[in-house]
């Protein structure tokens, strides 16, 4: 038998009012991928919309772009599909998802079988999966079962942000409970950093959100290419270019308030689709060039990426006035003016001011 190919995503969260045009170029490419690793379908694991409101206006955009992919679509729904919908708003299943799109919202489990080898176990958003254990699914038929989950997998080693860990307490789901369906791999969405983690014979993988949705989600955003012949799955990292990344660029700043670092010099390596966050640091006498600098980084550079801002937390710099009329503080600026050259520029600026501030502390 032919070796069957799969394609997870998941937390692209599609909104008409946040970077919609960012969002949909991610989704194709995400079509485009799967199309370049000639998948047989592509599996999406929950919060492929931001709200339900998102869903009603972006619905037949969705629907079109994925038309361009020549295999079949498992949309199964997250928390957010349901986020602000009202109890009288169209329930799900009363949509027209077309025949590509296979909408798995059917609680507890629906087993959707794909060929011999491969057959899909999905499990919805729930805020509790507690039917799970009363209603067991009857023993798999193919090969390998995947299960489609939208969760927190309690049991599973977390390490990522503190705001993602206090965002996603909803739709707790224990190991034990994904072991007792005989799956042998777990597609999951919800928790937004990728990870994975093995319990015996079963893995169960977040491929992390699809796009940057939110500040500090870090690294590249991706997919989990499954490539399964023989009972066996192997499993590959695809990169999702055009969802770009979120980076932090920590700017020092001179006794004069300016970077010893031109703008090029930080931002240059960056792409258009990146979401930029800078954070200041430094021993400054005045405040005055560094807040010429932060204005000409808006006028010259804010349109060049997908998001610029600046970290309103600036604890990090210390602001001492007449700081160079103190003999011990002209010394160190001259000395370690002299060694600028030889030092390359980033340690040489962190030195100075870690330099500075030693002395700071100890005339304080």
């Amino acid at each position: 038998m032919n070796p069957m190919k799969l394609i997870q995503f998941s937390d692209l969260h599609l909104s008409a009012s946040n970077d919609p045009e960012y969002c949909l170029d991610v989704l194709t490419q995400i079509v485009t991928k799967a199309t370049d690793h000639s998948c047989h379908a592509i599996i999406l694991c929950g919060d492929v919309f931001d709200t339900y409101a998102d869903m009603l206006s972006l619905r037949s955009k969705f629907i079109t772009i994925l038309t361009s992919f020549g295999g079949k679509v498992y949309f199964l729904p997250g928390n957010h599909e349901s986020l602000r919908r009202n109890t009288k708003e169209r329930s799900f299943p009363t949509f027209d998802w077309g025949n590509q799109i296979t909408f798995l919202d059917q609680g507890p489990y629906q087993i959707l079988p794909l060929n011999e080898e491969v057959e899909l176990l999905s499990i919805p958003h729930q805020e509790s999966y507690g039917e799970l254990l009363m209603a067991l699914p009857p023993k798999k038929m193919a090969k390998v079962r995947i299960a489609l989950a939208h969760a927190t997998v309690v049991g599973m080693s977390f390490t990522g942000l503190k705001d993602e860990e206090e965002e996603e307490k909803g739709g707790l789901i224990d190991v034990t409970q994904l072991q007792s369906l005989d799956c042998d791999y777990v597609a999951v969405g919800h928790i937004h950093s990728a990870r994975s983690q093995k319990f015996g014979k079963m893995e169960v993988a977040y491929a992390g959100s699809a796009r940057v949705w939110r500040s500090g989600e870090t690294g590249p955003r991706k997919g989990i290419l499954l490539d399964i012949s023989n009972s066996q799955i192997h499993k590959t990292e695809v990169i999702l270019e055009k969802a770009g990344i979120y980076a932090e660029v920590v700017i020092s700043l001179g006794l004069d308030g300016m970077p010893e670092k031109s703008a090029e010099d930080y931002l240059s390596v960056f792409s258009n689709q990146d979401w930029i966050r800078i954070k200041w640091q430094g021993v400054v006498e005045s405040m005055k060039g560094k807040m010429e600098f932060q204005a000409a980084l808006k006028a010259n550079w804010q349109s060049k990426f997908r998001r610029l801002e600046f970290d309103t937390d600036e604890s990090e710099i210390i602001i001492a006035e007449n700081l160079l009329e103190n003999a011990f503080i002209q010394n160190f600026v001259k000395v370690m003016d002299a060694k600028k050259d030889g030092m390359e520029i980033s340690e040489w600026s962190r030195a100075k001011e870690l330099g500075l501030k030693l002395l700071l502390e100890v005339q304080n």
